[in-house]
């Protein structure tokens, strides 16, 4: 049963490889990917199907857009750790709230520069979302789960990889 397991893996893989054809968007995303420092979050941030047309003229703003699902997320799991934590940990949910609360703002605010063409009011909002979102992470000295672990740093990558797109474009 075992080999019968590799045989259908390696036909996957095969088929896989065979029906993958790399597109012009495709290799555009690798391109600009490419220059981060953490390709696979972009890559699997631009070539997203949800709600965006991938014709490569906004990786800015969808770059922009993952990062602030992202921080939907963290945000949901610190709201849910200040409602069931208590003592140290607790307090600190709070106060990561409130930061988090604010960096959505910001990266909301540079989508919208974005998309007014102000780059430069962009990438000055995406780093204020950056400093708050630092300013949580000093904070927790808590042990965290490491599903929240991985929320945290994803939000801080995509951050990084819209500063990156940002100030590329």
């Amino acid at each position: 049963m075992a080999s019968l397991g590799k045989v259908y893996l390696f036909a996957w893989l095969l088929w896989g490889s065979l029906g993958v054809q790399v597109t012009g968007d495709d290799s555009e995303i690798r391109r600009v990917c490419d220059k981060t420092d953490y390709f696979y979050y972009c890559y699997d941030c631009l070539s997203g199907k949800k709600g965006f047309n991938s014709n490569g003229a906004d990786f800015g703003g969808k770059s922009i857009l993952c990062t602030i699902n992202a921080f939907v997320i963290v945000r949901r799991t610190t709201l849910e750790f200040s409602l069931n934590s208590t003592g140290h940990f607790q307090e600190t949910t709070k106060v990561c709230l409130e930061k988090f609360d604010t960096c959505m703002g910001y990266c909301r605010a540079a989508l919208k520069a974005w998309r007014l063409k102000r780059k430069s009011d962009a990438i000055q909002f995406l780093n204020f979302g950056f400093e708050k979102y630092f300013d949580c992470a000093k904070l927790i000295t808590d042990p965290i789960s490491q599903e929240y672990v991985k929320q945290l740093t994803k939000a801080k990558n995509l951050i990084e990889v819209s500063l990156r797109i940002v100030a590329l474009s």
